[in-house]
Order: C-alpha cells, then sequence, then structure tokens
C-alpha cells in the first residue's frame, strides 16, 4: 500500500458517514420524500451531496426540490413553492424560516437535519433555464448516472475543505461538491484528479467529453469546467483566481510529499508580535470602515459589500490617495480596509490644462479655475494652476462621502449603505487598536498579509 493509500485509507475512516448515519439520513430522507408528494403532488428530487451519495460525516443538510412544469407562472411557482415548503417542513414537526436567493424559499430544520425547499422548473438537458436553480436535478441525474467512485469523490470535497476552499458560494468562491464529483468523474480517482490540478496553468478549460471548446466565450475565469448538461455553462464560473492557484499549489504538494494534514483546515493564527511589528514598519496608512452587521442573507450582502470595496477604493484613487490594497473582513462586525501609500496629502493640487495653442478650451480651463490660490502659469505648453485641495486626509475624505444621505446613488449598493453611512471611521491606530480584540479581524490580516502561496 503507497503512502497515499494508507492516507485515504485513514482519512475516508473519518470523514466517511458511519452505516448507522447512512441508515438514519435514508430513513429521514423517505419519510421526507413521502410527506413532499403528498403535500405537493409534485416529483420531488433530494438534490446535493445526500441526493448524490457523496456527502460528509456529519453533513446533514438537504437539498428538497420541487419540479414543477415549464408552463407554470414564475409567480405561482414562487408562491406555491412557499405554501408547499411551509406545510412540508410543519407536516415532519420542524421550524422554518423563508430565505431568499434568486426567487423565495423554504430553509427548515428538521430533527436534526438542515432542509432547503426549493421549488424549480423541470428542464430536460440541454433546456434554457427559467429560473436559476433549474440544472440542480440535472446534476443529480448526471452524477447518479455516472459517477461510481463516489469515495473518491469524498476525499476530494475533504481535500478541498483542508486547503480552506471548499464551497463555490459567495462567500467562499472556492471549489464546489458538484466540480469535485466532475473532476473525479473525468480522471477516475482522487489522485488522477489531483495530478490533473497539478499541471493547469490560469485559463484551463476541462471538459467531460474531451471536445475543444472556445475559450473566449469565458472570458478571465481562472478555471473552464464545462458542464455536461449544458455546455455553454462553467461549472466553476464562480471560483477565483486566489482559490483556484491555492487549489493547484495544495495538489501540487501534496503529491510531492503526501501528508494528511492537508485534510483538515488549520485556522489562521492572530497576528504574532512580530507580524505586527513588520505590519507597522511598513510605513503606509491604514483607513477603515468599521460597521454594524445588517440582517440579510450572505448571498445578498457580500456581493455588495465587495461593491462598496471598490466603490470606496475609486473614490480613494479619484482624491490622490493611492492604495496599496483594499480588502474586507465579514464576520459580526463588518470592516473595510484601505491601506494607502501616505496618511496626508499637500494643501494643493496641481491641476494641468490644455495647450496654450487650444483657444477654446484654454478659455474654458482658465475661467473654471480663475480663483485658483496659485497660477496660473505655463509649464511647457500647458496651462497649469495650483488650487486648494479639497481633502488631505482619506478619513475627512471617506467621512464626508459616506454620511451623504443617498449613498445609492453615489454607488453604495442598497442593502449596505445604512451600515456604511454609521460606519465608524478608524486611522492607522484605530485599526491596531482593534486588532488587540478582535481574534478574528487579527487572524484575517494575519493571512492576507504573511500567508506565502508558493509551490
Amino acid at each position: 500500500m503507497t503512502d497515499i493509500e494508507k492516507i485515504k485509507s485513514s482519512v475516508l475512516r473519518k470523514i466517511k458517514p458511519s452505516r448507522a448515519e447512512e441508515e438514519h439520513a435514508r430513513r429521514f430522507v423517505s419519510d421526507l420524500m413521502r410527506v413532499a408528494k403528498t403535500v405537493s403532488g409534485l416529483d420531488c428530487v433530494i438534490v446535493g451531496s445526500i441526493g448524490k451519495q457523496t456527502w460528509l460525516r456529519g453533513d446533514h443538510d438537504i437539498d428538497l426540490f420541487m419540479l414543477f412544469p415549464k408552463d407554470v407562472p414564475r409567480q405561482e411557482l414562487e408562491k406555491k413553492g412557499l405554501e408547499f415548503g411551509k406545510r412540508i417542513i410543519r407536516e415532519m414537526r420542524g421550524r422554518h424560516e423563508i430565505r431568499y436567493s434568486e426567487h423565495p424559499y423554504v430553509h427548515g430544520y428538521v430533527k436534526g437535519f438542515v432542509v432547503d425547499v426549493v421549488p424549480c422548473y423541470r428542464i430536460g438537458k440541454g433546456e434554457k433555464i427559467i429560473s436559476a436553480v433549474d440544472r440542480s436535478p440535472l446534476h443529480l441525474e448526471h452524477i447518479m448516472s455516472n459517477l461510481a467512485a463516489h469515495d473518491e469523490a469524498r476525499l476530494l470535497k475533504q481535500f478541498c475543505k483542508g486547503a480552506g476552499i471548499y464551497g463555490s458560494d459567495v462567500v467562499m468562491q472556492g471549489i464546489s461538491g458538484y466540480i469535485c464529483e466532475l473532476l473525479v468523474l473525468k480522471y477516475g480517482s482522487f489522485e488522477a484528479a489531483l495530478k490533473a490540478a497539478a499541471s493547469w496553468e490560469p485559463g484551463a478549460v476541462i471538459a467531460l467529453d474531451n471536445r475543444q471548446y472556445d475559450r473566449k466565450k469565458f472570458y478571465n475565469q481562472p478555471l473552464v469546467l464545462i458542464d455536461p448538461t449544458d455546455t455553454g455553462r462553467n461549472v466553476a464560473a464562480n471560483l477565483n483566481p486566489d482559490n483556484f492557484v491555492r487549489f493547484v499549489l495544495a495538489a501540487r504538494n501534496f503529491l510531492k510529499k503526501p501528508d494528511e494534514s492537508y485534510f483538515y483546515y488549520g485556522h489562521p493564527k492572530p497576528l504574532s508580535a512580530r507580524q505586527l511589528s513588520l505590519l507597522k514598519a511598513r510605513g503606509t496608512s491604514f483607513v477603515v470602515l468599521r460597521m454594524k452587521r445588517p440582517d440579510i442573507i450572505e448571498d445578498i450582502l457580500f456581493p455588495q459589500m465587495r461593491r462598496a470595496l471598490k466603490r470606496l477604493e475609486t473614490l480613494l484613487k479619484q482624491n490622490d490617495f493611492v492604495t496599496i490594497g483594499a480588502v474586507m473582513h465579514i464576520d459580526k462586525e463588518m470592516h473595510l480596509i484601505f491601506e494607502l501609500a501616505c496618511e496626508r496629502l499637500p494643501n494643493i493640487k496641481k491641476m494641468v490644462g490644455p495647450p496654450i495653442f487650444s483657444k477654446k478650451h484654454s478659455e474654458e480651463f482658465l475661467d473654471k479655475y480663475n480663483d485658483a490660490e496659485f497660477g496660473p502659469y505655463i509649464e511647457d505648453i500647458y496651462w497649469v494652476v495650483e488650487k486648494k485641495r479639497g481633502f488631505v486626509t482619506a478619513p475627512s475624505l471617506l467621512k464626508h462621502f459616506c454620511r451623504q444621505k443617498n449613498l445609492e446613488a453615489a454607488g453604495i449598493p442598497a442593502n449596505v449603505a445604512k451600515p456604511v453611512r454609521s460606519a465608524k471611521i478608524l486611522d492607522s491606530a484605530g485599526l491596531f487598536k482593534t486588532i488587540k480584540k478582535n481574534k478574528g479581524l487579527s487572524s484575517f490580516l494575519s493571512k492576507h498579509y504573511f500567508e506565502k502561496l508558493k509551490s
């Protein structure tokens, strides 16, 4: 038995559901399906890892999909979906809440299982989707019809968990369970999938049918994995470049020196005293927005916070603050962190105008800046003035911007405008003071600044 085989055997003993757990889940799913059919009168399927028999020990999340005919109006699908979902959870003696993705669905807690009851349209392979979740039953059918190496898929999922990149949701933007299943289906085993991944370059295109696909359709996506149920779709579209590189490097490093530790995620430690000193010694300046986390689902919160981060970074650049980096950390509190090249700008700003030969533009420029503190004067062939700068520190600029009434019109997404408006704005000293109290933020910055991505 090779080192990798020994590691696989050891890991599987820990991650594969026991017979008792499998039997418990089987009985629950059988009861759930019976109730769902009785309540809805529709065909229902269990998608996700439990439906595909690739679930990991302790993972008791169940996705129940109700298949509506394509001629049912969208509004009726949503209404009936919620009505049936609530009745199903009540019949199973559980509690529920309404959640929202592309359309609302019922999220329930029943006898130790987490159950999502989701309405979708029944479509055939290659047919155009009507709602965003319509492909999931097709994914289930494809995996159940073709994948035999369920344990190999389990190992690849756990490996991705160990690398801290498992999940394709808006939070993680990593490797989904379906990606793991397709890679094992294509390459045949856990090791073969890693050997393939170890050779990937950004922009790799993979298809189960070995056909050639046009890379141009998937611009700027680090990995293209063609969906066998819809060849126009990239299964890995949500994978961000950082997690792509992490997966490739983890595969290379494991194959070079196999070790079971690769399967278990080690949470980053808070900044050490040395790391904190190195961070301060960079000689840069930090400005941070610290705000309350709104009560909205992650599918909405994370994309909107990323857009807010980009909008504020653009604002800083437009006002001559050179940003070295901009990151966000979301936990119980939210932080938008900007690292700047300098703490303070000069009181004046140099404005270079048109060449002196352009009469019309020269007149417009001189009229616009007729009250400039210095100038106008000529530099080479251009008009130049120096005017008083509106904001000489980043905190003053951000405070002015965030306190305006209509932040949505200024580019801040609606669901995060309120926390941004009431955010507390910290300078470098405020950030370092916060780090001492907030271990989660400290660990995030430790990973961001001091983790080295190299093979």
